[in-house]
């Protein structure tokens, strides 16, 4: 897939805290300029057990925790935006559970044209949600969409 080959006009964004991923919004920046793109950047966070203490009374219950995660992801997403994607039209989703699943539920909730991924030497679930996707969506042709992992190139220092 080549930049001239992307037209996206709705582009998802689940994001994750590697350095990749400022590379991978650089991309998506690009492509949405160019097509004149809507992006969605997404959080996917695991739902959190309650708190309890030594008495196993609880003391934060799960929608407390949950209340706290979605507003700090929300203000990140929020941040991540404006000093990203300038000059690009910009949602932001926060999501409670399985990344790989609800990454999958929220491209075709959002009809989304391509899912912009970044890329990492470490095992991700980039690949798996790939896989995921395509057995939920087979035979969907109205819920087709691209997956583009990115990865900015690194040289490493030869001593």
């Amino acid at each position: 897939m080549t930049m001239e080959n992307v037209i996206a006009k709705r582009i998802l964004v689940p994001v994750e805290r590697t350095r990749e991923m400022e590379f991978a919004l650089r991309v998506v920046r690009m492509i949405a300029r160019e097509s004149g793109g809507v992006v969605r950047l997404l959080a996917v966070i695991p739902i959190p057990k309650p708190v309890c203490d030594n008495r196993d009374w609880v003391v934060v219950t799960t929608d407390q925790q949950m209340d706290r995660l979605a507003s700090a992801a929300a203000e990140d997403l929020s941040r991540m935006a404006a000093l990203a994607l300038d000059g690009v039209p910009v949602e932001t989703s926060v999501i409670f559970g399985d990344r790989a699943v609800e990454i999958g539920v929220e491209a075709e909730c959002f009809q989304a044209d391509l899912v912009v991924m970044s890329f990492s030497r470490r095992p991700s679930p980039a690949a798996w949600i790939r896989r995921l996707a395509r057995r939920l969506f087979a035979g969907r042709s109205n819920t087709e969409f691209d997956v583009l992992s990115v990865s900015a190139l690194r040289t490493e220092g030869r001593g």
